[in-house]
């Protein structure tokens, strides 16, 4: 029976990895620098470890990893966050030789986690963006001068749609411009493309020789905030020919392990345009997983076995919730209150999967709301949550 480490026990997506492992039989293990988090309910969980915040303490982080994994003998360690992902891939030589950390090379993911970086590679092969331009190489002055409105203003390293700002005019391009600047560095400037032509999602896994083994796509239907995050809602759908035009720019860099892809639908130019790349496993894995593509279990045979047959088709067109709580803030966060309220008790009628809620594994729920009163009694930890979207 292997021996497994999932960080980051607070999100969705470890979740799906605990779950998927676990009902393989395999011993799992999480992690993360608090003890009341989602993974922590699960049944599939066998030991719950609290270590320094990534975030904060970075090589307090790698120091209590590498100490645990010498004395509990991991096979596999996951990182799922892009705090944790970043600081394994650079650290991996100090783990010991039995332990693997399944991901690409701790320059390649810095590089796909600045979305500007992201924007000049996709340009440079081939694959269609949003119209982009960057204000510190070319100065705000010429980009003011040359931009379309509306735009967005856009963190180069930021999740969940932390920190962008939407400009329509001149006026508010030069204000917001400095006002994200002066928490993230060299904000970059993007057009804006509406969602009305569809907004999807590419999961993908690669093996040593960069070949994708697995490949989702879904369609996300409902995002927290609402004017982009986080898919609410998905439904998984079968890949067109543009997909594979896309996953091409993860072979051009070598790219290894699991990574999403943000991409939207202009339906001004009928073009599918990438959004950003996360160098690392996502939030709606566990409709990946009901689809038949089961992510974390691929991983695991990729890393102890060196292959895994890849999965050639899925099931498409199984539905997505994440109602806790992310559906409900969505709800929050409409004009039409009833109307939202509505929508979130509507039977589809469809096959449907959740991020949380289980029938064989209940108590996830618990730790859901374990872990939402930390955050809300947190100041910083509450405005990650809220205060995002534009």
């Amino acid at each position: 029976m292997g021996d497994v480490l999932v960080t980051d026990g607070r999100t969705l997506s470890a979740l799906a990895v605990i779950r998927s492992l676990g009902e393989s039989g395999l011993e799992v293990h999480t992690g993360d620098a608090f003890s009341s988090t989602i993974t922590s309910y699960s049944k599939y969980t066998d030991s719950n470890i609290v270590y320094p915040s990534a975030d904060n303490s970075p090589h307090g982080f790698i120091d209590e990893i590498v100490a645990k994994a010498n004395e509990e003998a991991y096979d596999l360690i996951v990182p799922v966050r892009d705090e944790t992902t970043l600081l394994l891939s650079q650290y991996r030589s100090e783990l010991p030789a039995s332990t693997d950390v399944f991901v690409a090379d701790h320059s390649i993911i810095e590089q796909l986690l600045d979305k500007g970086e992201t924007m000049k590679l996709a340009s440079q092969y081939g694959v269609s963006i949003p119209v982009t331009y960057y204000p510190s190489e070319s100065g705000l002055k010429t980009v003011r001068d040359s931009v379309e409105y509306p735009v967005l203003i856009k963190p180069r390293r930021s999740s969940g749609s932390r920190g962008i700002q939407y400009a329509h005019s001149e006026t508010e391009l030069l204000q917001r411009y400095e006002a994200v600047s002066k928490e993230y560095d060299n904000p970059i400037v993007q057009e804006y493309v509406s969602h009305d032509g569809g907004h999807y999602s590419i999961g993908t896994l690669f093996d040593q020789d960069s070949k994708p083994v697995a490949l989702h796509v879904y369609k996300e239907t409902k995002q927290y905030p609402p004017s982009g995050g986080p898919a609410a809602t998905a439904t998984s759908v079968a890949p067109d020919e543009w997909v594979w035009d896309i996953i091409e720019l993860l072979k051009q860099v070598d790219w290894i392990g699991p990574a999403h892809m943000d991409i939207l639908f202009d339906p001004e130019t009928s073009e599918y345009k990438l959004l950003e790349i996360n160098p690392r496993l996502w939030m709606s894995l566990n409709l990946t997983v009901q689809s038949g593509v089961d992510v974390p279990y691929l991983l695991y045979k990729l890393s102890t076995e060196g292959s895994a047959d890849p999965v050639r088709s899925y099931t498409a067109g199984i539905d997505y919730r994440w109602i806790l709580p992310n559906e409900l803030l969505w709800g929050l966060a409409q004009d039409q209150k009833v109307s939202a309220a509505r929508e979130l008790l509507r039977y589809s009628g469809r096959q449907t999967c959740y991020g949380v809620l289980s029938r064989t594994d209940p108590l996830p729920v618990i730790g859901v709301a374990a872990q939402s009163l930390q955050f809300l009694k947190d100041p910083e930890k509450r405005a990650s949550i809220f205060d995002r979207g534009w």
